[in-house]
């Protein structure tokens, strides 16, 4: 299978592509922003300008290139300094627009999004896919709510010319090519420095974590699952102190100590996934 992966020069795209390069059934073409990434088929493109995408989309056809899926990963994060700057909203829907034209012109059948749990509220309570979607209670509000559009878009779109759509929402994906502002890479980076981990609102926040590996085999699954839906991928429901404490363990520092602040946010956000634990069991 020629699959398409877009985003390749960030952390999901990038480990994607080893682990489909793994796998010789598949032969993977990347797409990104960045300069070429060595082991793939890559085309420089940025998914947010119109005319880049149609000259990828003109190479794809000149090479008489069929890809058959098309695992979508790109996006525009915020950063401290965008987080209310309404040109990272538009960005994002950009990047959707022309995703959709990708998939259209070059007939592909399987797309596979992934977007946020950042659709839900930072409030306290669970959220399952039928959960109400509320992204401006979230401190990334406009990526969120970019997101949402996406899975919108996308069902509206290719839905009706028969596209497999699914819409992967990721809680807090962990690996060791993660950027260094998340709080998995925070607080494991404090504890290399220092011996000890800052776990601010004394530790009780809930939030979802999942493993890299455990995001990768649900996108696998759906390959060739020849459905659409929408799905959760999460790990754990775990506190900043557990999570803190699944650190030190896993690095195996049996000095290094949790410090407790007493200040910040305090919610409880737990991830319900049993729609993708009972699609993957039955399958």
């Amino acid at each position: 299978m020629n699959i398409l992966i877009s985003g390749v020069n960030g952390f999901i795209g990038g480990d994607l592509v080893t682990y489909f390069n793994q796998n010789k059934d598949h032969h993977v073409i990347g797409i990104g922003r960045r300069d070429e990434t060595p082991g793939i088929n890559y085309y420089h493109a940025d998914l947010s300008d119109r005319q880049s995408v149609g000259k990828f989309i003109e190479e794809i056809r000149s090479k008489g290139l069929i890809i058959e899926a098309f695992i979508h990963c790109a996006s525009v994060l915020a950063e401290a300094d965008t987080q209310k700057d309404i040109n990272l909203f538009i960005q994002n829907n950009l990047i959707t627009e022309n995703a959709i034209l990708i998939v259209k012109e070059l007939g592909i059948k399987t797309l596979i999004n992934l977007s946020t749990i950042g659709v839900y509220p930072n409030s306290d309570g669970e959220y399952a896919e039928t959960s109400p979607v509320k992204p401006s209670k979230n401190f990334e509000c406009l990526y969120g709510l970019a997101k949402f559009c996406s899975e919108e878009l996308f069902d509206f779109y290719l839905l009706p010319e028969k596209v497999n759509v699914i819409n992967l929402r990721l809680s807090q994906v962990y690996g060791d090519r993660m950027r260094d502002d998340r709080i998995y890479k925070i607080m494991e980076n404090e504890m290399k420095a220092t011996g000890k981990i800052s776990v601010w609102s004394n530790g009780e926040r809930v939030s979802n974590f999942v493993s890299i590996d455990v995001v990768m085999s649900a996108i696998n699954h759906f390959l060739t699952a020849e459905k659409s839906g929408l799905f959760n991928v999460g790990g754990e429901n775990i506190s900043y102190k557990q999570l803190a404490e699944k650190i030190i363990e896993k690095n195996g520092n049996t000095e290094a100590t949790v410090c407790l602040v007493n200040k910040g946010v305090v919610s409880k956000v737990y991830i319900n996934c049993d729609k993708l634990r009972n699609e993957l069991k039955n399958s």
